[in-house]
């Protein structure tokens, strides 16, 4: 597992769009990516709501034969959840790995045009272990946050958005709640 140095870049800004430059190379798995993780999360989201139906229309009044299609629907969602999670999984892993690639390609294209002086200078050993350990942090980086982020801010818009359909009071408190949070987090 790669180490963390804890340095900040130079220029956070020209490192920030060097990367997404990489990333715009493959922007099709990307995207496909993003739409798989928003399936999952919509899914889970759905998955969840489906309880309030289950419970009010078919076990109160005893209903099993539409329990019974109400199970096989919300199965059917977790599925879909599922199979969506698997498939952006393999994907991201996929599309980082091309990511990666790309970026060691251009590491050794420019280490191949420095000059012999710079070795001269530098320890080829400190170099190497700086650019594995740089490449596998972002590859880890690619392969953790880039979901994570989709999918934490949807199932946040989804989540508020479903407690202010089943119970506007019950989301005031609960917005209430994370503004403190975020107050106190901040401070």
């Amino acid at each position: 597992m790669a180490q963390i140095s804890g340095k900040k870049p130079k220029n956070l800004r020209k490192t920030f769009k060097s990367l997404l430059s990489y990333m715009g190379r493959h922007k099709l798995l990307l995207l496909l990516v993003a739409v798989l993780v928003a399936i999952s999360a919509g899914a889970n989201l759905l998955g969840t709501y489906m309880l309030k139906p289950l419970i009010n229309r078919y076990i109160v009044p005893g209903d099993v034969q539409g329990l019974v299609f109400g199970v096989l629907l919300t199965a059917a969602i977790y599925l879909a959840g599922v199979l969506s999670a698997y498939g952006y999984t393999q994907t991201m892993v996929r599309a980082a790995q091309k990511i990666i690639y790309d970026i060691r390609k251009d590491l050794f294209r420019v280490m191949q045009q420095l000059p012999l002086s710079y070795f001269d200078t530098h320890s080829r050993g400190d170099m190497m272990s700086r650019f594995t350990n740089d490449v596998d942090t972002i590859s880890d980086a690619m392969n953790n946050s880039f979901a994570m982020i989709i999918q934490s801010f949807i199932q946040i818009v989804g989540t508020l958005t479903l407690l202010f359909i089943l119970n506007w009071r019950l989301s005031f408190l609960v917005v209430l709640g994370y503004l403190a949070m975020f107050a106190y987090i901040r401070y």
